[in-house]
């Protein structure tokens, strides 16, 4: 019986595998000319990783915890102060300074610039000094320190020695109106002040005073001494 006849000559390839094989050469050319026009910028990447861990440091908050009943009455142990909560609103450039007395008191203060804070001769806080302003006032106000006492000082920086108040119109209504907006914040007036620091130009410190927290006592409490009388 005759077998199957094979024509002579090369044998032809079949016209799908070429045209699905060219298909993924041209797409890998295609993601490898994509790779060569890409570029990694180091410095906007790093930034924003900073960013997010810098958001998402430290633990769970203590008045998130899961706890029914109150853990302590100050702030628990290993979790964040309200120093350290304040320290973190400001820029590491700028000059953070920190201390303690023999009372245990303990200070915090920061130099700002005054152009941050206004614009020219204007005695109007602008919007970003506004929600720096707004962010302490948060800190202060949080549940967290609830049994923090503090007290706020805005010193104003003058030009030379003289700390008199002639001439200080302009700087006393900008001293004025640094304090009016930490109490539109609903910060307690009483633990605000305002004054002036010569030989200090072109700079505003707020300095931050928080004595050693006590805790009260159930029978010391306002509505406990209402009802003894």
């Amino acid at each position: 019986m005759a077998g199957v006849q094979h024509q002579p000559g090369p044998r032809q390839s079949n016209s799908h595998i070429m045209a699905l094989l060219s298909l993924k050469v041209l797409l890998l050319a295609f993601f490898i000319l994509l790779n060569a026009l890409s570029s990694f910028e180091v410095e906007r990447s790093t930034a924003v990783i900073d960013s997010v861990r810098e958001a998402f440091r430290g633990v769970v908050p203590a008045q998130e915890s899961m706890s029914a009943a109150e853990a302590a009455l100050d702030v628990m142990e290993g979790s964040e102060d309200v120093v350290e909560a304040l320290g973190r609103l400001f820029d590491n450039s700028l000059p953070l300074v920190e201390s303690e007395d023999a009372a245990n008191s303990r200070f915090l203060q920061i130099d700002i610039p005054t152009s941050d804070f206004f614009s020219g001769d204007s005695a109007v806080i602008t919007g970003q000094a506004l929600d720096t302003l707004g962010a302490i006032a948060a800190v202060l106000t949080d549940s967290r320190f609830a049994n923090q006492d503090y007290r706020v000082d805005l010193l104003y920086g003058l030009e030379g020695p003289d700390s008199g108040i002639e001439g200080r119109l302009p700087a006393m209504r900008r001293a004025a109106a640094l304090v009016t907006a930490l109490e539109a914040e609903a910060l307690p007036p009483a633990r605000l002040s305002a004054g002036f620091m010569p030989s200090f130009p072109g700079s505003v410190r707020i300095h931050f005073t928080f004595p050693p927290a006590t805790a009260e006592a159930p029978g010391d409490s306002a509505e406990g001494r209402q009802t003894d009388g």
